[in-house]
């Protein structure tokens, strides 16, 4: 793959097709790193929360009020560090044998009113492996999302997974309506046979 993606990169420089050669480097750049997966959803969604428990450490930072105010890409390290890269990019490395295989984009909520947040999250997603919609399991209609999955499916083709977070707060039928409801918006997305996990960060 790596010869035939410097085929690609030589034969885009050859013709001076510049989006080509953007793309080449990308694929070079990428072929070897952990796949990534970038967490999107509504403010208060519990994407921090599903991150941490994921990761089985306080990483991101949860609160009663929104709280995530920068984009956080959490990566493998092994000696811990956080950075700062940009104004509304935080980048942590951290010693977990899971971030071995796996980077994570933790990111502000869709409907987020800081400027340039929505923008940020945009630029993750068109290099991600998995995106990874999180909702809150009593409210999955978040218009701001679905109108970011309609862009994730339509403009990049990105695999998506759907996360109802906070599940121990639904009763079991209405966990069973919400999940339902999921299927049907992404098969109107066209998305078929979608893959939902209903989950809880205070209970595993």
């Amino acid at each position: 793959l790596t010869q035939l993606f410097a085929k690609l990169h030589g034969l885009a420089v050859e013709i001076g097709d510049d989006n080509a050669r953007a793309v080449s480097v990308g694929l070079l750049s990428n072929i070897n790193a952990p796949y990534l997966f970038v967490v999107v959803g509504e403010v208060k969604a519990g994407k921090s929360s599903f991150v941490n428990r994921l990761l089985g450490d306080e990483v991101c930072r949860v609160a009663p009020d929104p709280c995530t105010d920068v984009i956080e890409k959490i990566m493998y390290a092994e000696e811990p560090y956080t950075v700062s890269r940009e104004e509304f990019l935080r980048e942590i490395g951290l010693d977990k044998d899971i971030l071995r295989e796996i980077a994570i984009v933790d990111t502000p909520g869709t409907n987020s009113v800081v400027e340039r947040h929505q923008e940020i999250t945009e630029g993750f997603i068109p290099e991600s492996d998995l995106v990874i919609f999180v909702f809150p399991a009593l409210n999955p209609y978040a218009k701001s999302a679905w109108d970011m999955l309609g862009f994730v499916r339509d403009e990049w083709r990105k695999k998506v997974i759907f996360v109802l977070q906070q599940s121990d707060r639904a009763s079991e039928e209405e966990l069973a309506v919400n999940v339902s409801r999921v299927k049907e918006y992404a098969l109107e997305k066209g998305m078929e046979n979608s893959l939902i996990f209903p989950t809880s960060a205070t209970t595993g």
